[in-house]
């Protein structure tokens, strides 16, 4: 099983009403069962959550469907357990307006396993694309009034379980989707449109493939004692995210997620409004959250008595400038939050995403809140004229010694009880109200209760994905983090995999773990681009400048940009215009179809503990395989020992230029450079004479091995550092063997030029050039090799 039998049971005492001080406007008491119009009684047995192949074909939705459409306003379709036989195996329903359909206890409706039941068009069920949301719903309600789904029963979307005739679950589309940086298309369990007083009850939700419950600009929506058991690992699989509705009502439910519990949200449809989210109790997921969508506005919102345990985060209001709008008069009151990485996340920058629609939150109060554990604390307003405008009464945060603090273009007001949390930063400002008072942490004991257990909610067998440790990049925000820097931070201290969505990030990052992959899942690395433009004259030095610092061992880096892109808005002077894309220092680092874009100094492969006349300096290894890299002065440089194998070298426009200028610390030295099968590209009429490279201290080492060379190399191959003032040549080491091209002309080359035989040639092959004493051989090499 996913998970485990789950229920609170109806709630004992009819009539129940909820707060009186509740935004929605709507007098809402506990729903009650509605008079029978027809009774459907289950064919299908379960036994263990285990539906037979053959019963797989005999769908029921015709029987349920026929049973809704007959019944008139006011009555209920319920759906019968026969003795063992407790399943309804259905494609997709359409809710009727007055008709609730009833799962009575010991019973599941059960959503088909079959992608083609859920077609919007031929095939577009059960794939991952770049559009996505190409199936039906589970149960669809389009204007249904007066309508709902109730009873002690369960519905199960079962998105662990395989589909059939592919070797995949729903679950796992949507985890490719993510790696992909594409969009999965799986049905979502119950979607509302433009409905009015729609009621779910007592129903126990398992393990849609998608969201559970979407209410999307509807008037009148009540949530009571549902119960939605799915696993953390199961990804977009929100619980319930009224969009552009009125008049909600989410109260007594247990919500347990792999995305949003609860998600409040607004579009241009209209804003979303009189929320009421009382009573409830929230396990893993994104908490209780606004947005990301708020253009519509969002107000007169209140979440009262809620209890957060285990989730990622706790109250959340999100958006950006793409859709972001006014968030007002927004009280959250009695919440109780541990073991939730991100507590309180305020921020108009949940994405990356540009635009005029610039997110707001003002007069949002937090009252009789209390944070049990450690976690990260986000108070972020757009800018000075739109800063986040927060109350906080009461509030208290323990352990905040082992928390972190973000606040920016924020005004806080404190009182009129104060608490012990107290955000600071730049531009916020933190003022106490008159007479305010010292505060008490509310009473958090016996709160925190089990996910409630039942007997009556029938569960599917299936599969839970199994916990993706990798990290996740977007600046759309449709990953975990929509800046690559924050994932690095994110991991753990002896490495992870951060995968980065295509698009523009403008950072600089740094590297100081060991063992980080930085990859794009897209093959063309022009998709996805880290840059920025910083210079030596900007930064202190031209090895302050780089776009991305790599100062520890075992990174692999694929299908990315590294930029420097300083010049476009600045001239390449002969001082301070040395802009790095790349400083790596670290051993054993790999790149792989990796371009790096700069003029001046583009790449240093460095060596990190190296220093002039330190004989016991084991230099680091780098190993640059089908990249990318241009420049025009010394654009790949460094005392490193690196290999470029399979790289296209190309010269930007310049007067004159140098390919490489390596660097030694003492004539032993084990450090070089080799460009192994590379081609050398460039326009002479634009760059001018280019050298393949020149000495940037004594010894210095370059090997050019079965290289294509272009028109704009200079016969004379290798150049002085500064002609005439140094003699760097006379113990540089400087090798050719097999190049070609017109840019390959031994008769010319300068008299300091080794020409290897093939049998010397062997030793700066890239695999043995890099060896060393560890025996190392880059992936790439390896995966070459088999």
């Amino acid at each position: 099983m996913l998970a485990r039998s789950v229920c609170a049971g109806l709630l004992a005492v009819a009539g129940v009403s909820i707060n009186a001080a509740a935004q929605d406007t709507r007098t809402v008491t506990e729903p009650h069962l509605p008079p029978v119009c027809a009774t459907v009684t289950a064919q299908i047995a379960a036994p263990g959550g285990v539906i037979a192949t053959d019963d797989e074909a005999r769908l029921d939705t015709a029987r349920i469907q026929q049973a809704m459409d007959r019944c008139t306003t006011g009555e209920g379709v319920y759906l019968r357990a026969d003795g063992a036989k407790d399943v309804f195996l259905s494609g997709p329903l359409t809710l009727r307006s007055g008709v609730t359909l009833v799962v009575e206890a010991h019973t599941a409706l059960v959503g088909s396993r079959d992608p083609r039941v859920y077609d919007l068009s031929p095939g577009s069920c059960g794939i991952v694309s770049a559009r996505g949301h190409g199936c039906k719903p589970l149960l669809l309600g389009d204007g249904a009034e007066n309508s709902g789904i109730m009873g002690e029963g369960s519905i199960d979307g079962r998105g662990g379980a395989m589909l059939l005739g592919q070797k995949v679950t729903w679950w796992d589309l949507a985890h490719e989707a993510k790696v992909t940086d594409r969009n999965q298309s799986v049905p979502w369990m119950i979607i509302l449109r433009h409905a009015k007083n729609f009621t779910l009850y007592g129903i126990t939700l398992h393990n849609s493939p998608g969201f559970h419950v979407a209410v999307n600009e509807t008037d009148g929506f009540t949530a009571w004692g549902v119960k939605i058991m799915t696993p953390k690992t199961a990804r977009n699989t929100d619980g319930i995210d009224p969009g552009s509705s009125r008049n909600v009502t989410i109260t007594h439910c247990f919500i347990h997620a792999g995305d949003d519990d609860v998600a409040v949200k607004s579009s241009a449809a209209g804003p979303a409004q009189n929320v009421s989210v009382l009573h409830n109790h929230f396990y893993t997921g994104h908490g209780m959250s606004i947005g990301s969508g708020t253009n519509g506005g969002v107000d007169h919102m209140l979440v009262e008595d809620l209890t957060i345990d285990g989730a990622d985060n706790g109250i959340r209001i999100k958006s950006d400038r793409s859709r972001g709008g006014l968030v007002h008069d927004v009280m959250y009151r009695d919440v109780c939050i541990r073991d939730t990485k991100n507590p309180l996340f305020f921020t108009p920058l949940y994405t990356r995403l540009g635009g005029d629609l610039i997110p707001e939150y003002r007069d949002i109060t937090l009252s009789d809140v209390n944070i049990l554990t450690a976690g990260t604390y986000t108070f972020l307003g757009a800018d000075a004229e739109h800063k986040l405008q927060l109350t906080l009464d009461n509030v208290f945060a323990d352990d905040q010694a082992h928390s972190r603090m973000m606040s920016s273009d924020a005004a806080i007001t404190v009182g009129p009880r104060r608490g012990n949390l107290e955000p600071a930063g730049d531009d916020v400002t933190v003022t106490a109200m008159p007479g305010a008072t010292a505060g008490v942490p509310p009473n958090c004991e016996g709160r925190f209760v089990p996910f409630p257990q039942t007997d009556t909610a029938p569960e599917m067998v299936g599969s839970a994905p199994p916990v993706d440790k990798a990290l996740y990049v977007a600046k759309d925000g449709t990953a975990e983090y929509t800046t690559i820097q924050s994932a690095v931070d994110a991991a753990p201290e002896d490495g992870a995999e951060v995968i980065v969505a295509p698009g523009t990030y403008r950072e600089m990052l740094t590297i100081t773990k060991p063992h980080i992959t930085l990859r794009s899942a897209h093959e063309d690395a022009r998709e996805t681009v880290v840059v920025n433009d910083r210079s030596a004259g900007t930064s202190g030095g031209t090895l302050h400048s780089a776009t991305v610092n790599v100062t520890r061992d075992d990174f692999f880096a694929e299908n990315i940009t590294f930029q420097n892109d300083f010049n476009r808005t600045h001239p390449q002077l002969p001082q301070g215009s040395q802009a790095l894309a790349l400083l790596v220092r670290g051993d054993r680092a790999e790149f792989h179809n990796v371009r790096l874009l700069g003029n001046q100094d583009t790449v240093f492969a460095g060596s990190r503990d190296c220093k002039d006349g330190d004989t016991a300096c084991a230099p680091a290894r780098q190993y640059f395989s089908d990249c990318y890299v241009e420049g025009n002065v010394d654009f790949i440089f460094g005392d490193g020992k690196a290999v470029f194998d399979h790289c296209e070298i190309h010269s930007t426009p310049h007067h004159g230029g140098y390919i490489t200028a390596q660097s030694k610390h003492y004539p032993a030295e084990d450090s070089g450079f080799v460009l192994n099968s590379c081609m050398l590209t460039g326009d002479k009429a634009e760059t001018g004479d280019v050298f393949l490279g020149r000495p940037w201290r004594p010894y210095a080492t370059v090997v050019y091995l079965n290289t294509e060379m272009g028109g704009h190399i200079d016969p004379a191959g290798w150049s002085e550092w500064h002609t005439g003032e140094t003699h760097r040549l006379e113990t540089a080491f400087f090798a050719e063997y097999g190049s070609k091209g017109p840019g390959a002309d031994p008769a010319k080359r300068d008299p300091h030029t080794k020409f290897l035989t093939a049998e010397e040639a062997k030793q700066f092959a890239p695999a043995a050039f890099l060896r060393g004493a560890d025996n190392w051989t880059p992936a790439t090499l390896r995966a070459e090799a088999k």
